[in-house]
């Protein structure tokens, strides 16, 4: 399958951002009313403000796109007939884990769509809340009220976040690993 050059940037800027970001959260220290924030703090709040940038452009090019992913093949959740090729092709992967395989690369799969889509949709979750708390809080004070909320979805989305990127990065690994070149499909010529 190939994907046109935009969207290749979009997941290439992506992909980067939010390794670096999740490489930050292992090293940053959060302010608190007398702790100063780290560098690694300051980076993070920041590249997830750039992120929220990407992210928007990338879901404004989704939406008119045209090609073999559609905004339907990320989110199948809403069609019947969707949902039963997703079905179908995750019984398929399963079939070909009995023998050690993979199913082809070729056509878009509903289960790597699905996959995708949500990893969009944390994605964009997390900047979304880091973007407001990166304008809103005080971090002299004690965060409270709506904020508070705000920080406490930021925080329980950050291990979806590591579970994506494992399943995501693990599967690409493994696929071009059998031979299907996916890493040259989506990082080939931006």
């Amino acid at each position: 399958m190939q994907y046109d050059r935009l969207t290749r940037l979009f997941h290439m800027l992506i992909a980067f951002g939010i390794t670096t970001q999740m490489m930050l959260t292992l090293m940053m220290v959060h302010p608190k009313p007398g702790r100063e924030a780290n560098i690694f703090y300051n980076a993070h709040e920041y590249l997830g403000a750039f992120l929220l940038g990407v992210l928007i452009l990338n879901w404004g090019w989704t939406f008119v796109r045209q090609g073999p992913i559609s905004l339907g093949h990320l989110f199948p959740w809403f069609s019947k007939k969707r949902l039963s090729a997703l079905k179908d092709d995750i019984l398929t992967h399963i079939t070909y884990l009995f023998r050690l395989k993979l199913p082809s690369t070729d056509e878009p799969s509903p289960l790597a769509g699905s996959i995708q889509g949500l990893g969009l949709v944390i994605a964009t979750a997390l900047a979304i809340t880091g973007t407001l708390i990166l304008v809103y809080a005080d971090p002299n004070q004690k965060m409270t009220g709506w904020l508070h909320d705000v920080k406490e979805i930021h925080e329980a989305f950050g291990p979806l976040m590591w579970t994506y990127l494992g399943i995501h990065v693990g599967a690409g690994m493994l696929h071009q690993i059998l031979g299907h070149k996916t890493i040259q499909t989506m990082f080939g010529s931006v």
